[in-house]
């Protein structure tokens, strides 16, 4: 406001122009001149005066409509205008006044009345742009306010250290109810104590101008939970002091989602690498199993030694369910799943664990007779629950007492529940809970306890496999595993399994009987480790087959080619330099369409149903292989229906 008005002096006369400006002078006014209303126009856009004065009779745009044309136009609307003009009839005052002037004025004219009516209008002017700065500083202020009060991101304002102001998600993120919670409070107190050093940096940068970018940090609660925070700071003069704004993005929720992402791909990394070494000591143990079992049948009159070997096979068996338990981790153990009440289950499993358990553990079991039926594998429910229960037993062993409880129940997962978890979908499950009153976990331990091979144990007490394979076989259940544990307080852990709509099977087993033998029907072997060809060999031939074998997919290619009848069933390893045996299967089925083939795996990746099908496999054989399953799986490929 301390610089001169401006007044717009319009009048096609110079004479006329000059007097006015000449008035004016001593006012100490800013003075522009227009010959006519065309440039008087473009002046006004350009200068936006607080005055015109107005001639009216001009050639080509009079007054009035170079008045008209200002109050048309927004930028201009509220300009004062005087019209100056030798007209001094009532139709022409009235004329003027309709066209929007504020003023008329007839010359010749009162000098000093005319100095007092410019001086008056222009001060008025003045005040008016004044108040409408102001109005529109305050409603800007407002707005600013109402956005930072309702910003989903945290606001605070601290000066000298002790917070002045805080908006809404600010005051929520630190768990109070009412800013009057915070205000006056040293900021650094809202600061984990971890990250109080950073803080200080960062704010002594800040307040000497120095760029810093944001930095993730812990907050503490008024209740003291800590919450993990993206915060960026700026520091600005206010009147006499300098203040420090805090802006905080909660980012607990993101850093609890990239934690079960990395754990996700590290769990994925480890399957695979498992899956590997599995298959690897799938052959190998092929080789024991199988070997150690021909000894046996060529020893009947020799109990001693066949005691011996079946110490072997023992122990065999032992590293061939350790196997499976590592290839139910990386998911690439075929499991069939089947519509199951969970109830029967759960009781033959509470029955073992009681046995297995010393009596000194207390057991409080609940089985909900509403439970869901669920689409699952009966004996991986039973490895489940018998890991969790001998995990159980474990935290609790050092004191020789403690509570077992293990319950089945109807749960309804609702949308906030299944956000918490990424394999959890909203609808209903069957839920298994498995609690012990043991030691409990700290977080480092339970950040690790689904990684093959972490365990907490005494060297000799277990592998570290159990809980690994317990999430292993939760995810190919398309269910999940939570876990809550406090160190002196136990473990919890919940099992959900989705709900199967259609109707429950009864579970049930068999005993393995007799080995079925041949009928001297040729069978070729297909193996790339020649001790492993040998075995079937040797081991069909003890029951009955004649038996060639071959290393190569090619030669065996080959020999059908030669006589596509010569052999009544094709046996071959998948995993195969060169060729694997899905595609040799393929192409033995090119050359004869009947042709029963059986692929054994160490591991199936890949191998659907719909895969075996389309390539004519029969039947497909995990290895380690026992004379029982080989024998079994043969006998039926045989005796079956050629596919029409």
């Amino acid at each position: 406001m301390n610089q001169p008005a401006t007044i717009l002096v319009v009048d096609d006369m110079v004479a006329n122009r000059e007097t006015l400006c000449e008035l004016l002078h001593a006012e100490d006014y800013r003075l522009i001149e227009a010959a006519d209303g065309a440039t008087a126009l473009r002046l006004a856009v350009e200068a936006l005066p607080d005055l015109v004065l107005l001639d009216v009779l001009m050639p080509g745009m009079d007054g009035y409509e170079v008045c008209r044309r200002l109050r048309a136009d927004p930028r201009l609307a509220e300009v004062p205008v005087i019209i100056v003009t030798a007209l001094d009839d009532q139709a022409s005052r009235l004329a003027g006044l309709e066209a929007g002037a504020d003023d008329f004025v007839t010359n010749p004219f009162n000098r000093a009345e005319l100095r007092a009516r410019v001086r008056s209008v222009t001060r008025l002017n003045r005040y008016r742009r004044l108040l409408e700065v102001q109005t529109t500083l305050r409603e800007s202020q407002e707005r600013y306010h109402k956005m930072l009060m309702f910003s989903p991101d945290a606001h605070c304002v601290h000066v000298d250290g002790l917070i002045t102001f805080v908006n809404e998600a600010f005051y929520r993120l630190m768990g109070a109810t009412d800013p009057a919670q915070l205000l006056g409070r040293p900021a650094l107190e809202t600061v984990h104590p971890d990250h109080r050093d950073l803080v200080r940096e960062r704010q002594q940068k800040i307040l000497n101008d120095e760029p810093m970018p944001s930095s993730e940090m812990k907050f503490i609660r008024l209740d003291g939970i800590s919450v993990d925070v993206e915060v960026a700071s700026i520091a600005f003069d206010f009147r006499d002091h300098q203040e420090v704004q805090v802006i905080a993005r909660d980012i607990t929720e993101r850093k609890r989602r990239d934690v079960q992402y990395l754990q996700a791909q590290k769990m994925e990394a480890l399957g695979q690498f498992s899956g590997g070494i599995a298959h690897d000591f799938n052959n190998i143990l092929s080789a024991i199993v199988g070997y150690t079992q021909l000894a046996q049948l060529m020893l009947k009159e020799n109990p001693d030694v066949r005691g011996h070997l079946g110490a072997v096979l023992k122990s065999a068996n032992r590293a061939t369910a350790l196997v499976r338990q590592i290839l139910t981790f990386s998911r690439q153990q075929p499991e069939e799943r089947l519509p199951i009440d969970l109830r029967p289950i759960m009781a033959e499993s509470i029955e073992l664990l009681r046995a297995t358990i010393p009596a000194g553990i207390a057991f409080d079991t609940s089985v909900a007779t509403d439970a869901p039926a669920v689409l699952a594998n009966a004996g991986q429910i039973h490895q489940i629950l018998m890991n969790l229960g001998i995990n159980a037993w474990h935290a609790m062993k050092e004191d020789f007492s403690g509570r077992l409880q293990v319950n089945l129940e109807r749960c309804v997962v609702d949308a906030a529940h299944a956000a918490t978890q990424p394999r959890l979908r909203p609808g209903l499950y069957a839920r298994i809970s498995v609690s012990d009153t043991g030691k409990g976990m700290d977080p480092a331990t339970l950040r690790r306890i689904f990684e093959p091979f972490f365990t907490t144990k005494l060297p000799g007490e277990g592998t570290g496999l159990g809980l690994a394979v317990v999430h292993g076989i939760m995810d190919s259940h398309d269910g999940a595993v939570t876990v809550y544990s406090q160190p002196g307080e136990g473990s919890i852990f919940h099992l959900y399994f989705p709900a199967y709509a259609g109707v429950a099977l009864a579970v049930a087993s068999a005993d393995e009987g007799p080995v079925p033998r041949g009928e001297g029907e040729r069978i070729l072997v297909v193996d790339d480790e020649d001790l492993l060809a040998q075995l079937g060999q040797k081991t069909l031939f003890a029951l009955g087959y004649k038996v060639e074998i071959t290393t190569q997919p090619a030669a065996a290619l080959a020999m059908v080619r030669a006589a596509p009848q010569r052999f009544a069933l094709v046996l071959t390893d998948q995993s195969m330099p060169g060729m694997t045996g899905i595609v040799l299967a393929n192409q033995l089925r090119q050359i004869r369409p009947e042709m029963p083939v059986i692929l054994m795996t160490g591991y199936s990746v890949a191998l659907t149903p719909e895969v075996l099908e389309a390539a004519g496999v029969r039947q497909l054989l995990l290895k380690p292989l026992n004379i029982h399953s080989l024998g079994t799986a043969v006998h039926a490929a045989l005796s079956a229906k050629s596919p029409q």
